[in-house]
């Protein structure tokens, strides 16, 4: 635990993740006299920097009415406009000062005791949105497990973009996504090999805003605690129907199950089982899905085939 995360109390950690969920991660300084001291708390822990001002004043001297933004004079520092024939200094400015959330220093304390591949140097997406951490090797599993930690995932339009990413740069295995934003705002669409996690649900309540590695392990392997009928993990490893909870160790099983368990999420019950087969990659040898899952606990209990259909039963 680190004396500086320790003093980001419940009030502040909210803050700063409705401050993620926006679209710029910016708020004024008049928002934040509202939060009693939580915005204080972020600004003096350096999550969050002014990033200039809000306000737009007509000049004094200015005949035309045009709008003038307020900025800070280059040797005073002060705030205010330069008008037609002199400098005016602008009163009372301090509460409509504009401050952005620095998501390279929140991202890093929420990664703090991780061991992080690229611990001391993510690679920034989308404008800096989403940073990549490398791998981590977390309790209780073999494999690493890819980090990235996001911000501002609330909307389908920018879950799209951020699927695109993805798209872009798969993960050989399972990826995790920690993301800053409310849990109830984010959207609820799977994503291939990715497990999108929101912040308060592994972070150490008296570390900050720092993920527990236990916590992150324990949720990988049981789920959100709203998982809906169906829920699966990103990388197919495991399924949960109706709270009854199955494991899939072959990569052409973890496949199959993760096509099927989208489906159903997004509404579409039945697939096609060459479909399903050929995106496993089985090949010629494996003609139905009854050879993928013979002798599994989830075939026909949760897991059906007839026809030239499957299906999971929700």
């Amino acid at each position: 635990m680190t004396c500086s995360s320790s003093r980001i109390n419940l009030a502040a950690r909210r803050l700063l993740s409705s401050i993620a969920g926006t679209r710029d991660a910016r708020v004024s300084a008049m928002a934040l006299a509202h939060m009693r001291g939580a915005g204080k708390t972020l600004m003096d822990t350096g999550l969050l920097v002014q990033r200039g001002s809000a306000m737009s004043v007509v000049a004094e001297d200015d005949l035309d009415d045009t709008p003038t933004s307020v900025i800070a004079h280059p040797i005073t520092g002060q705030h205010g406009h330069l008008g037609n024939a002199a400098w005016h200094d602008e009163q009372a400015s301090a509460r409509r000062r504009v401050y952005a959330l620095d998501m390279a220093a929140a991202a890093r304390r929420v990664v703090a005791r991780l061991d992080c591949s690229l611990g001391e140097d993510p690679v920034p997406y989308l404008d800096g949105a989403v940073l990549d951490f490398g791998t981590a090797r977390l309790p209780r599993r073999n494999a690493r497990v890819g980090i990235w930690v996001a911000r501002g995932l609330t909307t389908p339009a920018v879950f799209e973009e951020f699927r695109q990413l993805a798209a872009r740069r798969p993960s050989e295995g399972l990826r995790l996504v920690i993301s800053l934003d409310p849990a109830k705002r984010l959207c609820r669409s799977t994503l291939k090999g990715h497990e999108v996690v929101p912040l308060e649900d592994v972070v150490d309540h008296e570390d900050g805003i720092a993920a527990n590695p236990e916590i992150l392990s324990a949720r990988l392997l049981t789920g959100p605690s709203d998982q809906g009928p169906v829920w699966v993990s990103g990388d197919g490893a495991i399924l949960i129907v109706h709270g009854e909870r199955f494991e899939f160790k072959g990569t052409k099983q973890k496949a199959a199950v993760l096509m099927m368990a989208e489906a159903f999420i997004a509404g579409e019950h039945r697939l096609s089982t060459d479909a399903v087969l050929e995106a496993a990659a089985c090949g010629r040898t494996v003609r139905r899905l009854s050879e993928l899952f013979k002798g599994h606990p989830a075939w026909k209990r949760v897991i059906f085939e007839s026809g030239a259909s499957c299906w999971i039963e929700g």
